[in-house]
């Protein structure tokens, strides 16, 4: 039996916090090591038209959304002591992790042993679509800053249009620095833009994906099938989201098989899920 000393140490010498808790660190890191390999020697499919919605409440960020093929992966982030730390509320912020601990590090690493991509079985990017929780061009300035220290894996940008295509594209929600991308010859992201400002010419110049609430134009729930007039809202929409060639997504959607196999018909890009494996195991079967 291992016993426990007067100041807190094992009979080894290690001290009760190191006995315990490193080889839990040790254990997940681990388990985060096998799934970059696994990731980086293609044994997944990238899925398209994937969204994981608030990623980074999962067990595992982002190692969770590529081990099932995920595109697209929504972070929250807050300008909080010179940092972008990762969180969906406000609370406990220097308890958290930031964005270069929890995706941008992981990726780079993943993207490296890709040969420049997330997933070695396509060369196609990766969205981190990123919500600012906190003012929007002091949160971009820090997220330059950053990103700027990963040219090999950041897409660059004037405007809408792709300067130089990298594994990452990054595109920023909330509480967005729409006048400062404007200005920038050389950008390092799009907007994730509201649905109703789609007519808007400027807001367009900058936006690659325009996203609203799905509440704000049905009560559909999934239940049976999509009323009629509101099946003609979504065709509706889609076809002009898609007349500037743009992405549609709508967040808050009814989570399930039913609502997105809807989604997908009607040609929406981006289907928003909590579901990782659940969206995963759907759209294999629907690809048969």
């Amino acid at each position: 039996m291992v016993k426990i000393g007067s100041k807190g140490n094992f009979q080894n010498g290690c001290r009760f916090e190191q006995c315990i808790f490193e080889p839990m660190r040790f254990l997940v890191t681990l388990f985060s090591l096998l799934v970059t390999i696994k990731v980086a020697n293609g044994q997944i499919t990238p899925i398209p038209h994937s969204h994981a919605h608030n990623d980074y409440l999962h067990k595992r960020p982002l190692l969770n959304a590529l081990e099932n093929g995920f595109t697209s992966i929504e972070i929250d982030v807050f300008l909080h002591k010179d940092k972008l730390v990762v969180s969906h509320v406000g609370i406990a912020l220097s308890t958290k992790k930031t964005l270069e601990e929890l995706y941008l590090e992981p990726a780079k690493e993943i993207i490296a042993q890709n040969n420049g991509w997330v997933y070695s079985t396509i060369k196609k990017p990766v969205v981190f679509m990123i919500d600012f929780k906190t003012e929007s061009t002091a949160t971009y300035e820090k997220l330059k800053e950053i990103l700027a220290r990963y040219p090999e894996i950041i897409t660059t940008y004037k405007g809408d249009s792709v300067i130089e295509q990298r594994a990452i594209n990054i595109l920023i929600s909330g509480s967005s620095p729409i006048s400062s991308l404007q200005k920038e010859e050389r950008g390092l992201a799009t907007i994730d833009a509201n649905i109703s400002n789609i007519a808007n010419p400027e807001v367009r110049k900058v936006s690659t994906r325009f996203s609203s609430s799905w509440s704000r134009y049905f009560k559909w729930r999934g239940i049976s099938e999509i009323p009629a007039n509101e099946k003609s809202v979504l065709d509706s929409l889609v076809t002009l989201v898609h007349s500037y060639n743009k992405d549609i997504r709508f967040w808050a959607i009814p989570d399930k098989p039913s609502v997105w196999k809807t989604l997908l018909d009607a040609g929406v890009d981006w289907i928003n899920t909590d579901k990782l494996s659940g969206y995963r195991k759907f759209y294999g079967d629907i690809a048969r």
